[in-house]
């Protein structure tokens, strides 16, 4: 039978036991910025821990000597943490444990980690993951953590450049949402998500070193980045 891919908005009414109950390979999405952020964390030599609330993220913290707190919530810093949700910032730290909270993206994380292979995605390795996902010919399922309850462009966009490459490869498109993913953003540059509500928000918070980031790592990693025992790791082929 022929692999399939589906495109698949979270929100927090998203059903994630029927999504995983025939076990698709999962790949979450929250490119500004959580998967940006955690997809650097690791190519840093960092252990990254991605989790789902503010208690959990100092539990998570109190197991590790060296560990860092990173994250944000509703787009505002949180007390006690040690930087933000940033891409730009954690590309300066090496050999730490960060332990990650983002809004939507670590909480998609976290809701898929009962799959067998959970992939992180971002524009920083779509090649690559895209490939390493092809070569389980299972289904994909593109999980693109939604903001304020939107799909947003960057995310879109992302998932229209992993859909091109997995069509490629073989696979069949699952349904409608995933096939106007593919018509509508499959070939577009980066610079097409720049119309973003996200991307707003980063310019008028002041984070355009975050945006900059973004746009500038484009498919420089030839590795992509796997969710296995509470932690994000390299996946080489």
């Amino acid at each position: 039978m022929t692999p399939t891919v589906r495109v698949v908005p979270a929100v927090p009414s998203t059903a994630y036991s029927e999504i995983l109950a025939d076990h698709p390979v999962v790949i979450v999405s929250d490119v500004i910025r959580a998967t940006t952020t955690a997809t650097t964390a690791v190519d840093g030599a960092n252990r990254c821990v991605p989790v789902a609330t503010v208690a959990d993220a100092f539990a998570e913290a109190g197991r590790w000597e060296d560990a860092l707190l990173a994250g944000e919530q509703g787009g505002e810093a949180v007390p006690g943490f040690d930087l933000g949700n940033s891409p730009a910032a954690v590309d300066a730290i090496k050999g730490r444990t960060i332990v990650l909270l983002s809004t939507s993206g670590t909480r998609v994380l976290r809701a898929a980690e009962d799959a067998k292979d959970v992939y992180v995605g971002c524009l920083r390795n779509v090649t690559a993951t895209a490939r390493m996902v092809a070569t389980t010919k299972r289904d994909v399922v593109f999980l693109a953590a939604c903001t304020r309850g939107e799909f947003r462009d960057e995310d879109r966009l992302l998932a229209g450049w992993m859909t091109r490459q997995l069509a490629a490869s073989g696979y069949e498109l699952a349904d409608t949402l995933t096939r106007e993913t593919l018509d509508q953003w499959g070939n577009a540059p980066a610079s097409a998500m720049l119309q973003s509500a996200s991307v707003a928000f980063l310019r008028s918070a002041g984070f355009e070193d975050d945006l900059e980031f973004i746009l500038s790592h484009v498919d420089d990693l030839p590795y992509g980045i796997r969710f296995t025992g509470g932690e994000l790791v390299r996946a080489n082929e």
